[in-house]
């Protein structure tokens, strides 16, 4: 089993829905379940699904990953700057929208400021108009990842990732630093036991807690432990 590290440089804004609702909003810490599809689509041939339909619509299936020739790591922030802005109105009587990252303007449809135009969006019920803010990650931000895999992926890969496939990364060979695992990948995908959850735990510097399960990782995991006791489970 092949062990690589990348730096991963983001070029063009990244909007990833860590959380949605009014505010879609995306955490520094970018999911494995997310880069498992980046990198499976352009290096090893995952089929892309492109309909969901019926409960998988609303509530997503990453069973597939399991049958993946490959794991990877959160992508652990090392530079980011998460203070990219879009908003989008959508008015779904006469089926237009728009998009700008001018906030006054923003401001003006959505019905605040003294000059606003009058706001009627959800008020109604009727789902007349509806704003969204996306909060996403600047060009120029950094990421870490760690790959195993029996295929190594080339020295420079390039990939997609984020909100219709718009944030572009290059990525170039790193040193290892902290890795940090994804809890949802590892017992929802991969079915790892509630003991070896707990002594990766025991084994790791923290444990970050999110209001979404896809949103935990296990921070600092000591890397011969991930060797020896992770990798040979989950490929």
């Amino acid at each position: 089993m092949i062990e690589q590290t990348f730096e991963a440089t983001l070029y063009t804004p990244l909007f990833y829905s860590s959380s949605e609702g009014r505010s879609i909003k995306t955490q520094p810490t970018l999911s494995a379940t997310a880069l498992m599809h980046a990198l499976g689509y352009r290096y090893f041939d995952m089929e892309k699904r492109y309909v969901e339909l019926g409960d998988q619509a609303t509530s997503p299936d990453y069973s597939h990953l399991a049958d993946a020739p490959f794991f990877v790591t959160d992508m652990r922030p090392i530079a980011v700057e998460a203070d990219e802005r879009t908003f989008r109105s959508t008015d779904y009587r006469s089926e237009r929208h728009f998009t700008t990252n001018d906030s006054d303007i923003a401001e003006q449809i959505e019905g605040r400021g003294a000059k606003s135009i009058p706001s009627i969006l959800e008020d109604s019920g009727a789902a007349y108009q509806t704003i969204r803010h996306y909060l996403g990650i600047a060009p120029g931000s950094k990421f870490e990842f760690t790959v195993w895999t029996d295929d190594p992926l080339p020295d420079r890969p390039f990939f997609r990732m984020g909100i219709k496939q718009t944030g572009e990364f290059r990525a170039r060979g790193s040193e290892l630093g902290d890795l940090v695992l994804n809890k949802y990948l590892l017992s929802e995908v991969y079915d790892l036991s509630d003991e070896l959850l707990t002594e990766l735990m025991e084994n790791s510097t923290t444990f970050q807690r999110g209001n979404d399960p896809r949103l935990q990782h296990f921070v600092g995991a000591d890397p011969e432990f991930v060797r020896e006791r992770i990798v040979p489970e989950v490929v």
